[in-house]
């Protein structure tokens, strides 16, 4: 080797050291731009740098033979943490003679390293909220059930922030019911909040607040770290509740700031979700009686009838009929009219199976689609029905008998489209009238 390099020669090491740190976006890359920068000085590839922490572990750096020959030329510790700089012989007594520029230069590195790692840890932070932010979007540009925006909302908080356990909790009455849940604990059980004394600690606007709210947290319990109040305006349309987090962090200033912005946003879509199952209501639902309006049941009964078509199944179709409902109307007025429909409403949607359809189609006319079913099984069904109305009689007497004609048709053997099963059910129907009426007929094969 050559004779040393001239100190004025290793001042601008440091200046190199920082370009490095610069440059480099992770610690090996900036470790491997600091020994080429050796390496250019002193003209040796064999140099090495070595990091050691009680906390991490970083590869050395340098070739991959020829170690065990080398001579340590210089160590500097930052707190527990060291970098130490090896060569072999022949340039290690180059560099131990301007031993000054080189501890000047390892105390860059680890300046410069604890700034590179805190950019490192913002920059990290910053992705992860601008995913959270684009998961959110997402969630916002569909239109989700309420129960699943419910489930997303609970799912996105909890993983936002890596919360042991999260829940979120709706306003019921006078209490806030936890709704959605998730833990890694299966033990937690969440308990309702009193609303009028959690409303008052979190008024509608309030920002997030962690556990560190006495009052906050005397109401949500032991374990909660982060309370999250998601309002639309005035109004609450839940609160998140979150646990510690798994990485053992705290919820700090950014943390809460997050929070309030995925609020909002979370409201929102809760707040679009009741909108739109309010619009789907009011498309599809009997404004009086709360079942499905004439359009939803022929909607239903198309979708019956083609798979009835395509898997050789029966479904039976039952028109029924209130008789003598106009007395009612006239002599005891329009209202109770209404009512004595909500009552019979009432008593075809407790007698119906889950996958039954039943709605009003219109006046004093109900119609039901029992699927999987023959007609000789309907019965069962209207058999329910009657001793319904019978008991019906002493719970509601102003009505006095209360019965019902009815006429069944069967798809596919009386017709394979709406219009041609609802005709045979509305012709066996007048012929049960006919009949006498409290009668039910079959429509003819």
């Amino acid at each position: 080797m050559g004779s040393s390099p001239p100190p004025t020669t290793l001042a601008s090491l440091p200046s190199a050291f920082a370009a490095a740190c610069r440059l480099s976006r992770t610690e090996g890359e900036l470790f491997e731009r600091c020994r080429v920068a050796l390496v250019r000085r002193f003209q040796s590839e064999r140099i090495w740098i070595t990091l050691v922490s009680p906390t991490e572990t970083v590869p050395r750096v340098g070739p991959e033979e020829g170690f065990e020959d080398t001579v340590e030329v210089a160590r500097l510790g930052s707190g527990e943490t060291q970098v130490m700089i090896h060569a072999e012989p022949a340039a290690a007594s180059e560099m131990r003679a301007v031993a000054m520029p080189l501890a000047v230069g390892l105390s860059v590195v680890l300046e410069l390293r604890s700034v590179l790692l805190e950019r490192q840890a913002s920059l990290d932070d910053a992705v992860f909220q601008l995913r959270a932010l684009r998961q959110v979007a997402r969630l916002l540009s569909s239109v989700h059930s309420i129960e699943e925006t419910e489930q997303l909302i609970l799912d996105f908080m909890a993983e936002v922030f890596f919360a042991w356990w999260a829940c979120l909790y709706r306003p019921e009455g006078e209490v806030y019911a936890p709704k959605v849940f998730r833990a890694l604990n299966d033990r937690l059980r969440p308990a309702p909040i009193a609303k009028g004394a959690l409303d008052q600690a979190l008024p509608a606007g309030s920002a997030s607040t962690g556990a560190d709210d006495v009052a906050v947290a005397a109401l949500v319990g032991p374990g909660a770290e982060l309370v999250v109040p998601l309002d639309a305006g005035a109004e609450r349309m839940a609160v998140m509740v979150l646990g510690s987090r798994i990485s053992d962090n705290l919820y700090g200033r950014a943390e809460l700031e997050l929070a309030g912005t995925l609020s909002f946003a979370a409201a929102i879509a809760l707040k679009n979700s009741e909108l739109v199952e309010q619009l789907h209501s009011a498309a599809t639902t009997d404004e009086l009686t709360g079942l499905y309006n004439r359009r939803a049941l022929e909607e239903r009964l198309a979708a019956e009838i083609s798979r009835s078509l395509r898997h050789q199944l029966h479904t039976s179709v039952l028109l029924l009929d209130l008789d003598r409902f106009k007395v009612v109307n006239d002599t005891m007025g329009h209202a109770a009219g209404d009512r004595l429909l909500i009552e019979v409403a009432r008593v075809l949607r407790r007698q119906c199976r889950a996958l039954d359809v039943v709605g009003r189609l219109g006046g004093d006319e109900f119609l039901v689609i029992l699927p999987m079913t023959k007609p000789a099984e309907a019965q069962v069904f209207v058999a329910r029905v009657q001793s319904s109305l019978r008991e019906m009689e002493k719970t509601s007497p102003e009505f006095g008998v209360c019965t019902l004609s009815m006429g069944i048709a069967e798809s596919p053997r009386h017709g394979t489209t709406v219009s041609s099963v609802l005709a045979a059910a509305d012709t066996a129907l007048y012929k049960a009238k006919r009949g006498g009426r409290n009668a039910v007929e079959v429509a003819d094969s």
